[in-house]
């Protein structure tokens, strides 16, 4: 297991480093966040609330997408699964990298930002942790649903708009906020806007449930691609025997 993993982890290193998009993409939010700073002159928790949720969007969850769906236009997907690798390997090998980069994220952002979360860094962990892992598992089911990476990434639109201004519609209507309450962009808007935030609010436990229910459609996504490349495999072998 541990030289498969290890195996699985330099593959993707490899990836990351040879695509340059996907260095853009997880630089954009840095940039932009002193442009707004050093432009706008905005500081403080207002730009880290507008950036922070640009970030997890762009730089952690499009990775996976742009990740796994490079794989399968490469074919490299097709021999993992039918090498044996195992589900839980290949979810925590491609987690690994946007995990990383989330620390990263969430340490430099307050930072850069001015922010002040030295009392609230225990709550600003948790949320910021739990909503990169269900930007991260939404996006592993659209990277490994998606036959391209120009499929991906139109399949991927619709939630990178979500997750980057979902937050900053949720204070125009009551209803638009119940359904960001609803939404696992909840926590996160919460931290920021409300005074009152605490471990035990209810958006955590609602982003714990979506983080377990995006795990299970992970792995079923992750059976799918299983059988398609077996079924494939079986039919072109069947070609070539007529």
């Amino acid at each position: 297991m541990f030289k498969r993993m290890k195996a699985l982890i330099w593959l993707r290193n490899q990836i990351l480093m040879t695509n340059k998009n996907l260095l853009v993409q997880i630089l954009l939010p840095f940039i932009l966040v002193l442009l707004y700073k050093n432009i706008v002159g905005l500081t403080g928790m207002k730009l880290m609330f507008a950036c922070l949720s640009m970030a997890i969007s762009i730089s952690i969850g499009n990775m996976i997408s742009t990740i796994i769906s490079e794989e399968k236009e490469k074919n490299i997907l097709k021999t993992l699964i039918l090498s044996g690798v195992r589900y839980n390997e290949y979810i925590l090998s491609v987690l690994i990298p946007p995990i990383i980069v989330t620390i990263v994220t969430m340490t430099v952002f307050p930072i850069l930002t001015e922010s002040n979360i030295d009392d609230l860094y225990l709550e600003y962990s948790v949320v910021i942790l739990l909503t990169s892992l269900a930007v991260m598992l939404m996006n592993m089911c659209i990277g490994l649903l998606s036959s391209t990476q120009s499929q991906a990434q139109i399949n991927g639109l619709p939630i990178t708009f979500i997750v980057a201004l979902l937050p900053m519609f949720s204070g125009i209507k009551d209803s638009l906020k119940k359904v960001v309450d609803c939404s696992f962009m909840g926590a996160y808007t919460n931290f920021f806007t409300d005074p009152e935030f605490s471990i035990s609010d209810t958006s955590i436990k609602i982003l714990i449930i979506w983080n377990i229910c995006l795990s299970l459609l992970a792995f079923l996504a992750i059976k799918k691609s299983k059988s398609l490349e077996i079924n494939r495999r079986h039919s072109l072998s069947k070609l070539k025997f007529f």
